[in-house]
């Protein structure tokens, strides 16, 4: 059975304008922003996110940025993402890519 496709982030919960007030109000900016992305555990899935990720936020590579943690049946990995955020609404533009990104089961 395909498990749900679910969003995280405040723009599924909130309007934009009061994810961004909270973004703020908890978080000083540019910093990284911690993001964890679940994907089945096929290095395709994996190969195609990565590449997203680095292509948006014009990175030379994911590094130290990515941790890949599996499930414990192995069948999805939680990639861990650290990424640069100059301001709150880069961190709306980074769940906007993984809610379009196919390969992703859920994000948060």
């Amino acid at each position: 059975m395909e498990p749900a496709r679910a969003g995280g982030g405040l723009a599924a919960r909130m309007d934009r304008a009061a994810a961004l007030k909270l973004l703020e109000s908890q978080h000083r900016f540019p910093s990284d922003h911690a993001f964890h992305v679940i994907v089945r555990g096929d290095p395709d899935d994996v190969a195609h996110v990565t590449a997203a990720v680095i292509a948006h936020g014009a990175l030379e590579a994911l590094g130290e940025r990515l941790r890949a943690v599996p499930s414990a049946q192995g069948r999805y990995l939680s990639l861990r993402l650290s990424l640069p955020c100059a301001d709150a609404e880069a961190v709306l533009e980074w769940y906007g890519l993984f809610a379009r990104l196919e390969r992703v089961v859920r994000y948060f």
